[in-house]
């Protein structure tokens, strides 16, 4: 087995960062995945900033009902 000094392991490493985070931002679909969870504020305003989303779209029109328990919601119009 080959004994390699934590030296020269550290400056391979550093020689190869760059390579190695373009080859994983290169093959990354989409948005990256939030990995910190929300806190408790964070998660009030944003439920606040969706119940108005929501009720400013009920009174545009842009919510109609297709159902019992199917809803649409035209969100292209919105903007």
């Amino acid at each position: 087995m080959k004994k390699v000094s934590l030296n020269d392991l550290n400056h391979r490493i550093e020689s190869n960062r760059k390579e190695a985070n373009r080859q994983i931002a290169e093959s990354r679909n989409g948005r990256r995945k939030r990995s910190k969870p929300r806190s408790k504020g964070e998660k009030e305003a944003l439920d606040i900033i969706s119940v108005k989303r929501w009720k400013k779209a009920e009174e545009e029109g842009l919510i109609k009902r297709l159902g019992n328990r199917k809803l649409y919601y035209d969100h292209r119009s919105s903007n």
